[in-house]
């Protein structure tokens, strides 16, 4: 195991009040510490199992009082926080890295720009199907930190991990068996700068891997070239167009093929698995790697693969009302998760988007909504901003929210349409995530009925 030095008589820093946070007070409370809640926001409650909350920005000498500060991913370890804690001598990890420390489990990790939550729940849903594995465990950035899943699950022998960069950020000797990186496109640029300080963010991941482990690559993206040799782990690579030595790919019959050990073994049609687009073939390559690695039968990795039905949120179908059949697209924060999602449509959509504006060039999506949105209904406050990029492209309307846009969609559509919310944004005008976004949705279509 692990172990993270027992808290008797110790204190221990949490800084952020969210889910992460909350998690992380709960672990090192288990473990004897006498925690401290921090957070920025003067409208901030206690959380269970916080002996005191610090609201505000803390002094030096209630920092120095610490032994340990455990960050949340939302806090950079180059904030005001961060850099003080450090230069007072505190140790400064992150949540990632603490519950690590608490399990003897085995790590499968994914990260990426997009479809990482997909991937990490199909890897899930493949492993507790194989012999040995029915007591692995999802958790991670989808939602279940793993300081949450470490506690519930005493007895797991993996957990597979959905990571961000801001998580990847703050380890230090978190070592994955096997890791995924599926792909790299511009998001979190506020916070990292640049796309190399964005990419090479999340290929921290490997830093801590050997020759018995294993790193997956996409090989269809070029951005994640440099990042071949980032691991001492043998590398599998996954392609939709290209034999690979190690690794999955698609022949020109849309077979799914696993390459290990010198063999090529038919995994399943491309066509028989439950998730439309391209991009979620990708994805089951990325399983099929991250599972034979780990030594799963690629029969059963065969009959896994083609049950999964997906996760809420990411192109979540809710069925038809009022003729028309609705798609929950939430999850979709960025360009290229909404070009994803367009291209995941034989036919013409209308797009629900909209939310909190990234600083990304939208315009790039011209074309492609052109090809396949009859009309775009423009909510929260990038509205103005994504009219603007899409001018000339597609006929637009903006509503004041989600609710609103619903009610326009009503009033301009005929039956058999389909209504994809795919925002292209994130959520924090409105909302606090995307899942209350998603189910915001859900309720209002559920009221259609």
């Amino acid at each position: 195991m692990n172990i993270l030095p027992g808290g008797k008589g110790k204190k221990a820093g949490v800084a952020g009040m969210g889910r992460s946070g909350a998690a992380a007070a709960r672990l090192l409370s288990s473990r004897g510490y006498s925690v401290i809640g921090f957070d920025s926001s003067p409208s901030a409650e206690p959380v269970e199992h916080l002996d005191d909350l610090i609201l505000g920005r803390p002094g030096v000498e209630e920092l120095k009082a610490l032994d340990l500060l455990v960050l949340s991913p939302g806090i950079p370890l180059d904030s005001s926080l961060g850099r003080t804690a450090l230069e007072a001598g505190i140790t400064v990890t992150g949540e990632i890295e603490l519950a690590w420390r608490c399990t003897d489990a085995d790590i499968i990790a994914v990260t990426g720009s997009n479809g990482k939550t997909t991937t990490v729940e199909w890897t899930g849903h493949v492993l507790k199907r194989a012999e040995g594995l029915q007591k692995s465990v999802v958790a991670g950035n989808m939602g279940y930190a793993l300081s949450d899943a470490v506690i519930d699950h005493p007895d797991c022998p993996l957990f597979t991990l959905e990571l961000s960069s801001y998580q990847l950020e703050t380890i230090s000797r978190m070592h994955p068996v096997s890791a995924a990186f599926l792909n790299l496109t511009p998001d979190h640029l506020a916070r990292h700068g640049t796309m190399e300080r964005y990419g090479d963010a999340k290929a921290r991941m490997f830093m801590n891997q050997t020759a018995l482990d294993t790193a997956v690559l996409n090989m269809d993206d070029p951005g994640l070239i440099r990042y071949r040799k980032s691991s001492a782990a043998l590398l599998m690579l996954f392609s939709l167009t290209d034999r690979v030595v190690s690794g999955a790919w698609m022949d020109k019959q849309g077979m799914l093929r696993l390459e290990k050990d010198g063999e090529s073994v038919e995994i399943v049609q491309a066509k028989d698995l439950a998730l439309p687009g391209r991009h979620n073939i990708a994805n089951a390559l990325a399983v099929i790697c991250l599972c034979g690695s780990y030594g799963v039968a690629p029969e059963e990795i065969s009959q896994g693969l083609p049950s999964f039905r997906g996760v809420p949120h990411r192109i979540e179908s809710l069925g038809t009302a009022r003729d028309l059949i609705w798609v929950n697209d939430s999850k979709s924060t960025n360009v290229d998760s909404l070009k994803v999602a367009l291209e995941s449509f034989a036919g013409k959509v209308i797009l629900l988007a909209g939310g909190e504006i990234k600083n990304s060039d939208y315009s790039v999506l011209g074309p492609l909504m052109k090809k396949s949105v009859k009309l775009a209904v423009l909510f929260g406050s990038a509205a103005e901003s994504l009219r603007d990029q899409w001018a000339g492209f597609v006929e637009m309307e903006i509503a004041e929210d989600l609710e609103e846009a619903v009610k326009n969609v009503l009033s301009r559509s005929k039956a058999g349409d389909t209504v994809l919310l795919s925002p292209g944004c994130a959520s924090f005008d409105q909302y606090r995530n995307f899942e209350e976004r998603g189910e915001h949705f859900r309720k209002i279509v559920g009221g259609l009925s």
